[in-house]
């Protein structure tokens, strides 16, 4: 149980081993690729969204810097008092679209007032998100161009316009936020400078802090005139700011062109970076792919030939991988099995050479045992066939003296000298048959003798057999044969007995008969009937007789045969340990079996499957006639099956095997024959 659970796969993992389990290694290395680069191209290409945007960003603003200062530039003349040149901003309002300031322009256009241009800039500065700007450095340079450059001129232009009016307060705001705007212009400079890596900001944002001395001189103006007042001239302030317009432009301008430098920078460092790491990864992971899968390629192909029988060398993986060490791992199982192989390859010549040793053996017992039980039955039955020819000649010498005294019975009262002469001559002629049968007896005991000699040597032959085992089957056949001739020759003897025994009781009836025949000659008139009766039973008793005769040379002809049957082979048959296969209908795949022995008309073998006779099989042999081995297919049908232990025992006739293939069995085993004579 603890084995079946370790095996069990996580339960977390089991959904994805649904899809595993149906993949190769190399679908599953491509799809584990896949999923390990899908990740980092969707960060790549995340990331360098993220950079495109804020490059974007960065044109926006830089967009929106060519509308501030086109602006800023009109804002100033008409703070001046002098008329606004619209045609550069309406061409920058035109050349970014994307800004949307047409209805703000419109409005300058309609009335060109430093409130209106003032409203352009800050439109322009939340269109092109320069109001969002998120560096500290760029910041504040945009915020001393979109916010106090423009509130300077606002106030700058209200001063103007209040001139000698207005309370002493409005007189002393209007002076507060032209001072505040300069105060705020030389802290964004200030800023600016402590935040940037720019080294020359300061010198180049020097207008701007010009504009913001100019702005303080008009605030100071203002303030020293609080109780006389009088004109404010805001000219030269104007003329200051249209000065620091166009620096502050372009230090604005670089500052973000650097920021969309370094965007681009980045994007491109991070793009050739991640380009060369997925190039990176995905050789490597090829390299993987293919050695894996080639590995993968060369053990299961290795496997494959040593499944089927093939130890030659051959590629193995030989790498320091977990692949390397099967392919390792293989090439020692490669050589054990080689080795193996030889070895069982010597233990099979050896079988052969023994079991050629017990044929020979075998072989030489039951020539031995023929020869003798040969040499016992021909005595027998030429001595019993002499005998009974005797008899035949003696039983036909009976049924002519039986027909004479039928013959001469109707004329008994005139030929009563010639019938007791007659029954005078009829008492040798059956004490002679007597003499016969008794000499018929004594040859029918010595085959009886003989009948048990040839059973104990039968005996004797089926122990020495069953010593032998496997190779003392075909002897142990031969045993049988001759112990079922005893047998027969001992029960023929017996019937031989029986008959002579009827023999002999008949033989004495009559002698009895003809006895009381002469005894009664002088009654012949009134015993004729009873003497034709007498003559009638003779004639059967020599009938039965006679077809006893026949009957007992019939069974000695028999022994004759059964002693031919011993010579009758049809084919040599002998122990052989060649490679077999079996192929079995309805069951396609290749089943191993055992070669026991083997003959040019069938075989004998044992196998693990189960078998039926009468059914079909198909044979693969493996053999070796002198020439390099060959494997020869022969279509049989099992003859008889056994059991041997826990194996099937099946003995299986070749079914007209072809001519070159039976020549090649023929010729096999002839070499295993002639090794062992």
């Amino acid at each position: 149980m603890s084995g079946a659970a370790e095996s069990r796969p996580p339960r977390l993992l089991r959904p994805v081993l649904l899809v595993v389990d149906r993949l190769r290694i190399g679908a599953r290395l491509g799809v584990l690729i896949l999923v390990l680069l899908v990740p980092g191209a969707g960060a790549a290409y995340a990331y360098i969204g993220l950079i495109n945007g804020q490059v974007a960003f960065a044109n926006s603003e830089i967009d929106g810097i060519v509308v501030v200062r086109a602006a800023l530039l009109a804002m100033a003349d008409t703070a001046a008092g002098r008329k606004p040149d619209l045609g550069e901003l309406r061409a920058s309002v035109q050349q970014y679209p994307d800004l949307a300031l047409d209805d703000a322009f419109a409005t300058v256009q309609a009335e060109p007032t430093e409130a209106a241009l003032a409203a352009l800039v800050v439109e322009a500065g939340n269109t092109s998100k320069l109001i969002l700007d998120p560096d500290l450095d760029s910041f504040y340079v945009m915020d001393l161009q979109v916010v106090q450059l423009p509130k300077l001129l606002v106030a700058a232009a209200a001063a103007r316009d209040r001139g000698t009016g207005g309370s002493v307060a409005d007189r002393a705001v209007d002076a507060a936020g032209i001072a505040s705007a300069a105060g705020s212009l030389r802290s964004d400079v200030d800023t600016a400078q402590a935040n940037t890596a720019m080294g020359d900001l300061a010198d180049r944002l020097k207008p701007v802090v010009g504009a913001a001395d100019a702005a303080d001189a008009v605030a100071a103006t203002i303030s020293a005139t609080l109780n006389a007042p009088k004109d404010v001239d805001v000219a030269p302030l104007a003329d200051a700011v249209r000065a620091a317009v166009a620096p502050a432009a372009a230090v604005l301008g670089d500052l973000l062109v650097t920021r969309e430098d370094a965007f681009t920078d980045d994007r491109a460092l991070v793009l050739t970076l991640t380009g060369s790491t997925a190039v990176l990864a995905f050789w490597f992971a090829l390299a993987v792919w293919w050695r894996t899968r080639t590995d993968v390629a060369l053990v299961l192909g290795r496997v494959k030939a040593l499944a089927g029988g093939d130890f030659s060398a051959g590629r193995l993986p030989h790498g320091r991988d977990e692949l390397g060490d099967i392919g390792g791992a293989l090439a020692t199982a490669r050589d054990r099995l080689a080795d193996q192989d030889q070895e069982i390859s010597d233990a099979r010549q050896v079988r052969e050479e023994q079991m050629r040793a017990q044929f020979q053996h075998q072989r030489q017992a039951e020539r031995r045992l023929r020869e003798r039980a040969q040499r016992l039955i021909d005595d027998s039955t030429g001595t019993i066939a002499d005998e009974l020819a005797h008899v035949t000649e003696q039983v036909d010498e009976v049924r002519t003296a039986a027909a004479t005294i039928d013959d001469r019975v109707t004329a008994t009262n005139d030929a009563a000298g010639v019938i007791v002469e007659q029954a005078q001559a009829a008492e040798p002629v059956i004490a002679a048959l007597e003499a016969s049968l008794r000499r018929v007896a004594g040859t029918a005991e010595v085959i009886a003798g003989i009948a048990g000699q040839t059973r104990l040597l039968a005996l004797n032959a089926t122990i020495e057999a069953a010593r032998a085992g496997e190779t003392g089957k075909g002897f142990a056949v031969v045993a049988n044969e001759v112990k079922d001739l005893a047998t027969n020759a001992a029960q023929s003897t017996e019937q031989i007995t029986a008959t002579i025994g009827s023999l002999e009781r008949d033989a004495a009836a009559m002698a009895q008969a003809i006895a009381a025949m002469v005894a009664s000659i002088g009654e012949i008139g009134g015993t004729t009937a009873a003497l034709r009766e007498v003559a009638a039973d003779q004639r059967g008793v020599v009938g039965r007789l006679d077809e006893q005769l026949t009957g007992t040379v019939d069974r000695i002809r028999g022994l004759s045969a059964l002693a031919a049957q011993l010579e009758r082979r049809e084919a040599e048959r002998i122990g052989a340990a060649a490679t077999v296969t079996l192929r079995v209908e309805g069951r396609p795949e290749p089943h191993p079996a055992t070669l026991v022995d083997l003959s040019g008309g069938g075989l004998r073998c044992r196998t693990s499957i189960a078998l039926t006779a009468g059914s079909p099989v198909e044979v693969e042999l493996a053999l070796e006639d002198g020439r390099p081995e060959v494997r020869v297919r022969l279509h049989c049908q099992v003859m008889h099956v056994g059991r041997a232990g826990d194996w099937t025992e099946a003995g299986l006739q070749f079914l007209d095997p072809p001519a070159d293939v039976a020549a090649r069995i023929d010729r096999y085993v002839a070499r295993l024959v002639d090794g062992v004579d």
